[in-house]
């Protein structure tokens, strides 16, 4: 089908006869990868279009998830014969000579394409509409965490692949000529089996029942957005604002186009008939200069490395195990042929080997977050593991999600080892974010409804479950999560598990802290919210700080600095409102970078260490606490106290001691708190 793409690689360090190749470029942008043998201006162009269509869907769905989860590398190549090179199989047999590629790896997406073709005309055909149509795609279900009907992911896939960039303005929406046609000649999919085509259909397996599916998508999709002079664009935003908010998509589209689709599908009919179309025009970002791009030569090994992952994702392991050993041989130490070794024994079903080729990886200093994720898994019985073990495996994950913080998957495994080693609280920040990443996987709402019971909170884990069972899209997914609602149905329910101790606990190292009858409380708040503020701060009660917490947003929005701080700690604590490390690193950072708070700054330097909520960076957030510190800022103190005190290694509680006493010594009333929950020593 042509909406699945591939790339292979090219030989490594043999010269072709009439010519040395072309050299391979990496060029980076804030948010692509190109791997190039265009030269550098051509690359750079390219990276720049992918940038502009990136942002095109930020004006277009502003709600969307546009990045996260797996990395993009983009192959730009300088030619057909180029191209072929990387995916022969694509010239074999039928001879279908295309211009673009995808494939999704275990660990990344992959795109290739030509980079010689001529700048779209102005009848609007796009000859990279493949690869935008997966990146669409791919934006689109990672944004919505509801299962979203074949006819509108495809049909939006469509309309908005064919997005052409321009030297001042983007065309989203231009006419696909193809699919206009076929719409024309063939009779229409009934509205009913139109609707309702799902997973395993042959509209969606079979080649040529599938360009006609996907070309009445288009049409329907593109009335819906354009037709009638946009009457019923405001009607697809309510939809997908529904999808967002986690709405079945069958009482979405009911409440958002009405019960009956007939009108529409009537309305499409006569709008394939006209000859005129319209299309949206967005102002390229100005902002966005080719020429500031990151851009460095490659090795023959680097560029040997890059294309043998390809070939991996292609399920070529011949030619990609030759790449690899030419590598191997050229620099024995390197950790990439070892990588691409695990990852083909992984697809060949040899665990054993795979196993060793992902350690000897690790041991050679390997940079790839999934040869991280992989050797935990191997290293893990399926059916568990002792505390040494789960400890050993957990240090792996972290190690995964230092290199990858957005890899679902580790922070998924990694919350169900936390909760395995009684560190439930980690483990539902953990899912939590694994879920926000990628919402329309079942596992990791699963992975979450796991870490929610083991947390005492069997209410959240069931509706965790039943979500699951709603975005799941195979019988084995649906299977997974009816088993854990059957299990939560019959088993006792779990008792709230008691907040951990400051000393311990790398989940609520901090209260929320705010200073009594503050003066700025005073001034921008009334009386009685002054009150409700101040009852939160006495007593944390989450009757009294749910209360609070919209008071303190609001004074947060206006940058008082202790307010974003307050916030922060709600979150942080899970006081009156639901516990989300994120939100309290949002709130954190408005509180330090927005309104020069130092505690605020303090707090986010905790979650940093810890990488819950944030991006992990230790280095840097302890750094900032030692220096914060330095400077008398108690909730820096404390926070590097609480951090020297719950170490498994490198534990220091005489140094935790001293730095809580000198806080204690000065009235800070949390530091003597945490200081009486420490140990001896």
């Amino acid at each position: 089908m042509r909406k699945i793409g591939v790339a292979l690689g090219l030989g490594l360090f043999a010269a072709a006869a009439s010519a040395a190749p072309a050299p391979w470029l990496e060029i980076k942008s804030p948010h692509f990868t190109v791997i190039t043998n265009s030269g550098e201006k051509q690359g750079r162009r390219t990276t720049w279009q992918f940038e502009q269509i990136r942002q095109a869907l930020l004006v277009i769905w502003p709600w969307a998830h546009i990045d996260g989860g797996r990395p993009i590398e983009v192959f730009a190549v300088r030619d057909e014969s180029t191209l072929m090179s990387l995916a022969p199989q694509y010239w074999e047999g039928k001879r279908f000579r295309p211009t673009s590629f995808w494939v999704t790896g275990v660990d990344r997406q992959y795109i290739a394409l030509r980079t010689d073709l001529a700048e779209p005309d102005d009848a609007g055909e796009n000859p990279y509409q493949t690869a935008y149509w997966n990146y669409v795609s791919l934006v689109f279900h990672r944004s919505l965490p509801v299962g979203v009907p074949a006819w509108y992911s495809r049909g939006v896939a469509e309309v908005l692949s064919n997005t052409i960039v321009r030297e001042k303005e983007l065309h989203v929406g231009r006419l696909m000529s193809d699919n206009l046609q076929r719409v024309r000649e063939n009779a229409l999919i009934p509205l009913d089996e139109f609707l309702g085509v799902e997973r395993g259909s042959r509209y969606l397996t079979r080649e040529v029942d599938a360009w006609q599916f996907d070309a009445q998508a288009w049409a329907f999709v593109h009335f819906l957005i354009f037709g009638d002079r946009g009457a019923h664009a405001s009607r697809v935003n309510r939809f997908n604002q529904l999808l967002t908010q986690g709405t079945a998509a069958e009482t979405a589209m009911k409440e958002a186009f009405g019960p009956d689709m007939t009108p529409y599908f009537s309305g499409m009919r006569d709008y394939v008939k006209r000859q005129l179309f319209q299309y949206r025009r967005i102002p390229v970002a100005l902002g966005l200069k080719p020429e500031g791009f990151l851009t460095r030569a490659l090795s023959g090994t680097e560029s040997g490395l890059l294309r043998s992952s390809f070939l991996v994702a292609m399920n070529r392991p011949v030619e990609a195990r030759g790449l690899a050993a030419e590598v191997s041989k050229a620099e024995p130490l390197n950790s990439g042929p070892f990588e691409i070794e695990g990852l083909l024994l992984d697809r060949e079903r040899k665990s054993a080997e795979a196993l060793l080729a992902y350690g000897k990886a690790v041991d050679l200093g390997s940079k790839r977050a999934q040869a991280h994720y992989r050797l935990a898994q191997l290293t893990r019985p399926p059916g568990g593991a002792d505390k040494a073990t789960n400890e050993k495996v957990a240090g792996m994950l972290e190690r995964a999600i230092d290199l990858e913080p957005d890899f679902a998957n580790a922070l998924s495994f990694l919350a169900d080892v936390k909760g395995d080693l009684g560190q439930s609280e980690d483990a539902v920040v953990l899912a939590q974010k694994a879920v926000k990443i990628q919402p329309d996987s079942y596992y990791h709402r699963l992975a979450l409804a796991r870490a929610l019971w083991n947390n005492g909170r069997a209410d959240e884990a069931i509706t965790s479950a039943q979500s699951a069972l709603s975005v799941a899209d195979t019988e084995e997914g649906r299977g997974y999560a009816q088993r854990f609602l059957d299990f939560a149905a019959r088993a006792p329910r779990p008792a709230p598990r008691p907040a951990a101790s400051p000393a311990t606990s790398t989940g609520r190292p901090v209260e929320p802290v705010l200073p009594a009858g503050s003066p700025t409380l005073t001034r921008t708040a009334g009386s009685a919210d002054a009150a409700t503020v101040e009852s939160c701060v006495t007593h944390r009660d989450d009757a009294s700080c749910a209360k609070a917490a919209p008071i303190l947003q609001a004074m947060c929005d206006q940058k008082e600095g202790y307010a974003c701080r307050a916030v922060g700690s709600l979150h942080d604590g899970g006081f009156g409102v639901p516990m989300d490390k994120m939100a309290a690193g949002a709130a954190y950072d408005a509180g330090c970078r927005g309104a020069g708070d130092l505690p605020s700054c303090a707090r986010h330097a905790v979650l940093q260490v810890q990488g819950l909520g944030v991006q992990r960076d230790s280095a840097a957030g302890l750094a900032t606490l030692q220096r914060l510190c330095g400077d008398k800022v108690d909730d820096a103190c404390i926070g590097w106290a609480l951090i020297l005190a719950g170490r498994t290694e490198g534990r220091n509680v005489p140094k935790a001691r001293s730095l809580l006493q000198a806080s204690c010594d000065g009235r800070n009333e949390e530091a003597c708190r945490a200081l009486k929950s420490l140990p001896a020593r």
